[in-house]
């Protein structure tokens, strides 16, 4: 399963492997969790999560540009430094051992460069935790507020229902009288009939 087509122009401004986590981590909510389905709609829900994931992958590039600018800048610093020292030095070959400047200054760049890793890395985790954390709660928040709104509806037709089924045992039983009240009336009238034939009747032997 993918996202719907509907988000391509959000979809290709992250590449695969983002999508692809973004999924997953879409589809495995413990918290109100989304079928395949879902996922795959159209729905407003998935329109603002893709949105933050573009947000914050942009985000992420800018830092990661100017992290990147400022460690070359700072090996630049290094580099001219070293080149200042070996300059200044008067043995004319690297003998690669601990006393020599060059491979002291290259043990030196490797321990920056490792710490600035380690603290570029840590920092893009500590804003991945708050940003997408944040950006949960208010997904729950809103997934709450709907299924409260829905629960309510649910609890008014159900309402609706139980109303409607009384006016219909009102209207049979309307129609049972309705019915009822016919036939008497039906069986007046024959009464009638029958008593005009006994009055013709009883006339007809006075006449004689």
């Amino acid at each position: 399963m993918k996202f719907n087509k509907a988000y391509s122009g959000l979809i290709n401004k992250l590449p695969p492997s983002v999508v692809n986590e973004a999924w997953k981590r879409l589809i495995s909510w413990k918290r109100n969790p989304i079928t395949n389905e879902e996922a795959s709609a159209v729905n407003l829900l998935i329109e603002s999560f893709l949105r933050h994931e573009v947000n914050r992958y942009q985000k992420k590039l800018k830092y990661q540009c100017k992290s990147l600018l400022l460690f070359k800048n700072s090996l630049y610093d290094t580099d001219m430094t070293n080149q200042e020292t070996q300059t200044q030095d008067t043995v004319p070959t690297c003998n690669r051992t601990h006393n020599c400047s060059c491979f002291a200054c290259e043990e030196a760049i490797n321990s920056r460069v490792k710490k600035e890793l380690d603290s570029l890395s840590l920092q893009l985790l500590e804003y991945n935790e708050k940003t997408f954390g944040s950006f949960m709660q208010e997904i729950t928040k809103e997934l709450e507020e709907r299924v409260n709104t829905n629960n309510k509806l649910c609890s008014e037709i159900e309402q609706q229902k139980i109303q409607l089924q009384k006016v219909e045992k009102l209207l049979t039983k309307l129609e049972e009288r309705v019915n009822t009240n016919n036939k008497l009336c039906s069986e007046i009238e024959q009464q009638k009939i029958q008593l005009q034939k006994v009055e013709k009747l009883l006339t007809s032997l006075k006449s004689q």
